[in-house]
């Protein structure tokens, strides 16, 4: 199973192309976008359509690596709030799912139960700087109940032209009181062009991060 994730990794990776995005989960008015997350705890691929400039709809599939289970379900993405600015931009939103988490696990005796989650996220940026917050929960009927935080401080080294590779530097906090590591630092740095983004990402246990968005 595992062999099977990292060959999936690598073929995400080397079939990116480099061609500004951000990573927001509502697109333009009829995009689609494909989103692909990979640390130490997850790998998550999903992709949503935009019909309406404040809302997408989507499918994600999810594995845990530690517990070894898959989630797969339905999502809503909500634009709450968008403050533009003459030089920045803010965003709220919020985001809902609901699916089926199967495990193989002999702990769970190879459960198939329902599984929700929900998120709040922000973001606020200028061309020079950027910050996040996301808190978000997961619970399915008995094989996991999860509380998860990320916040993340950006900087970008240069400030590229319309079209150009933009850069940006990177460092993020990641909560999740369940585990023995309830707090980790994660070091990540960003390119975008076009309508792509690449993340790569190290954190303070030396494992990798690897994101990626492509919007269509």
């Amino acid at each position: 199973m595992k062999k099977a994730i990292i060959i999936t990794k690598l073929f995400f990776i080397l079939s990116f192309c480099f061609n500004n995005i951000s990573a927001r989960p509502v697109s333009y008015v009829g995009g689609w976008t494909v989103m692909s997350y990979n640390d130490y705890y997850r790998n998550t691929l999903l992709t949503h359509y935009s019909p309406t400039r404040k809302t997408s709809y989507g499918y994600t599939i999810q594995y845990w690596q530690n517990t070894e289970y898959w989630i797969n379900a339905f999502n809503i993405n909500y634009l709450a709030k968008r403050i533009n600015k003459k030089h920045s931009q803010a965003n709220f939103y919020l985001k809902g799912g609901l699916g089926l988490l199967n495990t193989d696990y002999e702990e769970y005796n190879n459960k198939n139960e329902l599984v929700s989650y929900g998120e709040f996220s922000f973001d606020w940026e200028t061309r020079k700087y950027f910050t996040s917050y996301a808190a978000n929960f997961m619970k399915s009927e008995s094989v996991d109940s999860t509380f998860m935080q990320k916040a993340r401080l950006g900087f970008a080294p240069y400030t590229a032209g319309y079209g150009a590779l933009h850069t940006w530097l990177m460092y993020e906090l990641h909560s999740m009181p369940e585990n023995d590591d309830a707090l980790i630092s994660n070091f990540v740095l960003r390119f975008f062009k076009s309508t792509n983004l690449l993340e790569l990402g190290i954190d303070q246990n030396k494992n990798t991060t690897v994101n990626f968005i492509k919007r269509f």
